[in-house]
């Protein structure tokens, strides 16, 4: 297992220097930026692609939040983070204790606390607190039995498609990507949930990159829900929103990049798409018990498959002829736990974008 340990050196370069040792005696590799400097590429691009490459997340919180970058306004610590949670795999958090964090980083560990409620977390006041700590985090993780696991669909559920891509979703065009978690056990969001629910959405699709940072967004609350959705002034921009049900049911939909040849279907890309869904989703915490799945794509005229890499560098494409299914719809059949939502995402993506394009080809001939 692959462990990147995130956090700022300043006041804590004892903990960081102890920590490799500990990792590789129990069998994993430890990531630090310490060990990028050799590297072809900027530490922060190093860093970043650690993350990415990781199968473990370990955040020492200190005193210090790091210096804030001057695009993003965040510590190179905190973008780490970011990451990893858009990544959903497990994070360990240890906070020192005994020290009077700065202001930003106080908010910063506010921020990481309210995520990892329930999760891997703990303190520590000494080096060899901390490798203690450590260690029983990680052989937890090595004995966790796996969370997914797929069950039939006793009860049919009602998915909310919307075919004529209108309503509370607002009105979008060209290629729709929906995915949809709906709860299979009755269960209703209190309406005090619900009031906030808005605002909640917006952030939680900013901070796993489902909105763009710069993006401006429409955020509605009624009695049957709250939706957060990417305004309609500028058309050059692609459609994105995320609505979440009083039921519990939470869809997610996207408009997919395209060229003057149309759209271009891409396994890994739709798969990646459809993860990054459902750590969203995961990270609401809206979802209880075991949920079923849906997606689906709406708007099919000029869709093929093919490499997304070769958007806006091809000299021909694959136009449908009027008639044709303009939808290619996944229906649930079957069930995975709630709790697996985020620590599985990439494995039910790949099945579920398997499935979607086995539909898009019946739909397509």
């Amino acid at each position: 297992m692959r462990v990147f340990i995130s956090s700022v050196r300043r006041g804590l370069e004892g903990e960081r220097d102890a920590l490799p040792g500990l990792l590789l005696g129990l069998g994993h590799e430890p990531l630090r930026f310490e060990d990028f400097g050799s590297l072809p590429v900027p530490s922060r691009e190093a860093c970043l692609r650690g993350v990415e490459s990781a199968d473990a997340y370990l955040l020492l919180l200190g005193e210090h939040y790091g210096h804030p970058l001057p695009d993003s306004g965040r510590s190179p610590t905190e973008e780490e983070w970011t990451v990893a949670k858009r990544r959903g795999i497990p994070i360990l958090v240890f906070r020192k204790e005994g020290i009077t964090p700065e202001p930003k980083q106080g908010a910063f560990i506010g921020m990481v606390e309210d995520y990892v409620e329930g999760r891997f977390r703990g303190a520590f006041q000494s080096v060899g607190e901390l490798l203690a700590a450590v260690g029983k985090a990680i052989r937890a993780l090595e004995a966790r039995p796996s969370l997914l696991a797929w069950k039939a669909l006793a009860v049919p559920v009602t998915v909310p498609w919307h075919p004529q891509r209108q309503g509370p979703w607002g009105s979008t065009s060209g290629t729709v990507l929906e995915v949809h978690v709906l709860p299979t056990t009755g269960q209703a969001i209190p309406a005090t949930v619900l009031a906030n629910l808005g605002k909640r959405l917006a952030r939680a699709g900013r901070e796993t990159g489902v909105f763009v940072e710069e993006q401006a967004l429409s955020v509605t609350v009624d009695e049957v829900g709250a939706t957060a959705r990417t305004g309609a002034a500028d058309r050059r921009e692609l459609a994105t929103g995320i609505r979440a049900y009083r039921d519990g049911t939470v869809s997610l939909w996207s408009q997919l990049p395209s060229d003057m040849l149309g759209v271009l279907l891409d396994e890994a890309d739709l798969r990646e798409r459809i993860a990054m869904a459902l750590r969203l989703i995961a990270d609401l915490g809206l979802a209880e018990g075991d949920v079923a799945l849906a997606v689906g794509l709406q708007g099919l005229s000029m869709v093929s498959i093919g490499n997304i890499a070769d958007l806006n560098h091809r000299t021909s494409g694959s136009v449908r002829l009027p008639g044709g299914a303009d939808t290619a719809l996944v229906e649930p059949t079957d069930t995975v736990p709630a709790p697996s939502l985020g620590p599985a995402a990439n494995e039910i993506a790949g099945e579920l974008a398997t499935r979607l394009l086995m539909r898009f080809r019946s739909a397509a001939r």
